[in-house]
């Protein structure tokens, strides 16, 4: 059955995401927002097809802080844009896609490396999963994936520059995917950068709705 995007699923994102990244998701009542380990503490709130007025609200109090951004995973993203057009925000990413996927049917056997000499490794902290691909000691491809439910988020697909266009990416997909499918996961989420949109729909995935980031 298909995915259609909604709240409920947006939060089952965040949890995943954050699991992953060890970040801890808080609701102010307006929106869910997480703050970064990073030494800048930088907030990120999240929305989900918010009202106008909603949004414009909560970019208001975003340009008001040099320390958060503000993300909105809509069908409406122009319209917002041009709504907040006044308030001079800059628009840090607007090319990201939140996807999801069936996971039934999903190939459970481990992956082929695209050549020898890439080696694959596992590891887990519950309830994330991390594969990474070598090349001798030198670090190629990465990713990481939580299950959340009968969820599986997925997160930072990573192909270090070098390595690129070697089929690194699906076939870190692939790994993650086989490991979590042990969990009867049966559907997979993602947002995804414009680069790895098209690589996510070869795989069959959907797109469910655009992504948007914005600060002051």
């Amino acid at each position: 059955m298909a995915e259609h995007a909604d709240d409920r699923l947006l939060q089952t994102w965040i949890t995943g995401w954050s699991t992953c990244r060890g970040l801890r998701p808080y609701d102010d009542g307006g929106s869910t927002f997480v703050v970064s380990t990073d030494p800048q503490e930088q907030t990120e709130h999240f929305l989900f097809e918010p009202s106008t007025e909603q949004f414009l609200e909560l970019a208001r109090e975003t340009k008001d802080d040099a320390r958060r951004v503000l993300t909105v995973i809509t069908n409406r993203m122009q319209d917002l844009l041009d709504a907040a057009d006044p308030l001079g925000m800059r628009v840090i990413d607007r090319k990201q896609s939140l996807m999801s996927a069936d996971m039934h049917g999903q190939d459970v056997e481990d992956p082929r490396a695209p050549s020898e000499d890439f080696v694959l490794e596992r590891s887990e902290d519950s309830p994330c999963r991390r594969v990474t691909v070598r090349i001798g000691d030198e670090l190629a491809a990465r990713g990481s994936v939580s299950v959340v439910g009968d969820y599986a988020v997925y997160d930072r697909i990573i192909t270090e520059e070098q390595f690129r266009r070697r089929g690194l990416a699906s076939y870190v997909m692939r790994a993650l995917t086989a490991g979590v499918l042990t969990d009867d996961v049966t559907t997979g989420l993602l947002v995804a950068t414009s680069d790895g949109r098209a690589l996510y729909e070869f795989l069959g995935w959907q797109h469910l709705a655009d992504v948007f980031v914005i600060r002051g």
